[in-house]
């Protein structure tokens, strides 16, 4: 079932492909599939029959409406897409057990504080991706430009280049759905 979040000037859509594994498993190609899954969410959001392209930044867009911002991510079965009239950027994973040993990759000294929570460390990731998509990628050192300083019920507040930005986030089934848009 497909799940749709309405936002000022955009909208989010996610799902779960039950049977992902198993079209993996039978040897269904991972990238066909990820195509498929974002497929299906932009028909369900009214943009059946639009062409995804990718910008010089690696950013993806309607090709027939490039006046609209996508943002696009999968993690192993989970798809989610979000398209607005503003810049907007989408991040969803999978729980992972492995996340906390990596933290050192992505968690900086002022978030020192979650090192301890997985959900916590789990939602950095996620903000730090939403948040870098919703730059386009113009961020020098994601790591350590980016600090999460607070963990809501239902937002991240996170310090960038001295203000302070308010990410959504969803949790669900092990997974973790943060969004930005403006």
């Amino acid at each position: 079932m497909i799940s749709i979040i309405n936002n000022p000037g955009s909208t989010v859509a996610y799902f779960r492909q039950e049977n992902y594994e198993a079209l993996l498993k039978s040897g269904s190609d991972k990238r066909e599939l990820e195509r498929e899954g974002v497929k299906r969410l932009l028909d369900e959001l009214g943009y059946a029959g639009l062409s995804v392209g990718y910008k010089t930044s690696g950013q993806p867009y309607l090709q027939e409406s490039p006046e609209l911002y996508l943002s696009v991510s999968h993690s192993k079965g989970w798809f989610a897409v979000m398209v607005g009239t503003v810049p907007v950027g989408v991040d969803i994973q999978i729980y992972s057990e492995r996340l906390q040993a990596g933290q050192d990759y992505f968690r900086n000294d002022r978030e020192i504080a979650f090192e301890n929570d997985e959900q916590a460390l789990h939602l950095i990731w996620c903000a730090k991706e939403a948040f870098y998509k919703w730059k386009e990628g113009e961020i020098a050192d994601l790591k350590e430009d980016f600090s999460v300083i607070e963990i809501n019920e239902d937002t991240v507040l996170a310090d960038y280049a001295e203000n302070r930005y308010s990410l959504n986030y969803r949790s669900f089934e092990k997974a973790f759905l943060v969004f930005i848009s403006g």
